[in-house]
């Protein structure tokens, strides 16, 4: 995916939309979601198998990390390595989910200071990105879950 994404779309569109079977998150709407804050993600239940639309926050801290303050929480997940990473391996066999975006970001440089392009589908539906989740278990019994998306495509 991108380093920013749009999601303004209300929880209830985006659950009708997917057809999730369970409370709606509360999450307002926010222009320039950046990673680390949370974001919707329609995931199935592990134990249910249903369609569940949740709030988990944008950089994956993979399960067997040792010390979450210093680990490192990638946003992206490539296609061309995530079957081959050990960051993303377990979470790729087991739990993948569905990331909408409203508008992702790309910026380009062009001698000056670098200029946001906004991507968004006509039609006002949600772009919708592959992707992957996990849930850490602090020594506190807390679980955060948190998610990694794909790349729309490779800039350079």
């Amino acid at each position: 995916m991108c380093g920013r994404f749009a999601s303004f779309l209300p929880p209830e569109a985006v659950a009708r939309l997917f057809r999730t079977r369970n409370p709606l998150p509360t999450i307002a709407p926010i222009w320039n979601l950046a990673p680390s804050q949370e974001s919707m993600v329609v995931r199935r239940h592990p134990e249910t198998g249903e369609r569940h639309l949740d709030a988990l926050k944008w950089g994956l801290l993979p399960s067997w990390t040792k010390n979450p303050a210093h680990a490192r929480r990638p946003i992206n997940a490539r296609a061309e390595t995530v079957a081959i990473s050990g960051m993303f391996r377990s979470a790729r066999k087991a739990r993948r989910c569905l990331v909408p975006a409203d508008a992702f970001y790309e910026w380009r440089t062009s001698g000056g200071p670098k200029q946001p392009f906004a991507f968004a589908r006509v039609g006002g539906q949600p772009t919708v990105f592959a992707g992957l989740w996990e849930a850490f278990r602090w020594p506190s019994g807390e679980v955060t879950r948190t998610s990694a998306s794909s790349q729309p495509w490779r800039t350079r």
